[in-house]
């Protein structure tokens, strides 16, 4: 799904979707299936850092046709620049369960990441979200504390996509993505470059690497076994990278897992295919990169609750 099309499987149709151009407007007109008609607005981490942005995709969703459910304390803090600006964390689990288990809600769509996710996780009342045990929480970078968190409380439907703040800069593509992924539809295959030979297949895992590494010490510790891994990290300089991943090698993340399929590292700068190369090589299983998983424009919707099956070609598969 580099520059190619989205197949879709579903019959819903993409709408006026539009990222915008110089000669056509941001459009968030099917985005969504016509099964969500309310959409949950939190902020389980840190504070939005653009407010104008926020406001921006708030109006936009509102002009799609979606009624915009925000939670009380979702917009408290901004703009969120440092740690300094995160909101308590008894405030941002209440907004969190209210946005959950409001009924009119169709999903949970998160604000932004950040940091904070991890003291969220331990606060939350898991017994009473498995309530709705089917309900969507789309977000990635932080909120990978609250997928993963999710996938072992066996809580909800984990979707690794972009924020509402991701989605003010998400190009053509990964908006087709987030669409055809939601709807149900299935993506085209992903032309992968490969690092370590091998075919693989498995259920999806996706996450932050440092947030990854941050998990495996709590009670909510990813089970990677037969699964395959896409991971992404921003910001973070080549050396914090190879601290995060050397913590997961030493708990032996991926000795049982299928394969690990790499996104941006682009905190590395000039330096990112050369740590991919030498993260991949640390590696006994099936290794590729190149999938559009970042905190870039380009950033393709992963559905923690499918599979992928990756042929020895690296083309990619969802299935």
């Amino acid at each position: 799904m580099s520059e190619n099309t989205v197949k879709e499987t579903s019959h819903f149709q993409s709408g006026k979707l539009s990222a915008g151009s110089a000669t056509a407007p941001k459009c968030f007109e099917g985005l969504f299936p016509p099964d969500v008609k309310t959409i949950a607005l939190t902020a389980p981490s840190m504070p939005g850092d653009a407010p104008e942005k926020i406001d921006e995709c708030i109006r936009l969703l509102q002009e799609a046709g979606l009624r915009v459910k925000v939670m009380p304390h979702a917009r408290m803090g901004e703009p969120g620049l440092t740690r300094d600006s995160i909101v308590d964390v008894k405030l941002r689990a209440a907004d969190f369960e209210q946005a959950w288990l409001a009924p009119e809600a169709d999903l949970v769509l998160c604000i932004r990441g950040g940091w904070g996710g991890i003291d969220l996780v331990e606060t939350l009342d898991w017994e009473k979200l498995r309530r709705r045990p089917d309900m969507r929480v789309i977000g990635f970078s932080d909120v990978t504390t609250v997928h993963m968190a999710m996938l072992h409380e066996r809580a909800g439907h984990p979707i690794c996509g972009p924020s509402l703040r991701g989605l003010a800069t998400a190009d053509q593509q990964s908006l087709e993505a987030f669409r055809c992924v939601l709807s149900g539809g299935t993506p085209s295959p992903e032309q992968l470059t490969m690092l370590r030979p091998g075919e693989a297949s498995g259920p999806i895992l996706a996450g932050h690497l440092q947030r990854l590494s941050l998990m495996i010490h709590t009670r909510f510790k990813p089970l990677p076994e037969g699964k395959v891994i896409f991971t992404e990290c921003p910001r973070l300089g080549p050396n914090e990278v190879l601290a995060a991943w050397d913590d997961l090698l030493s708990d032996g993340f991926f000795d049982k897992c299928s394969a690990v399929i790499f996104g941006r590292l682009n905190g590395c700068g000039d330096e990112e295919d050369v740590v991919i190369r030498r993260l991949a090589a640390t590696l006994k299983v099936p290794a590729f990169c190149g999938f559009p998983y970042s905190h870039t424009p380009k950033n393709h919707m992963l559905d923690l609750r499918r599979s992928v099956r990756v042929e020895s070609t690296g083309l990619l598969h969802f299935l």
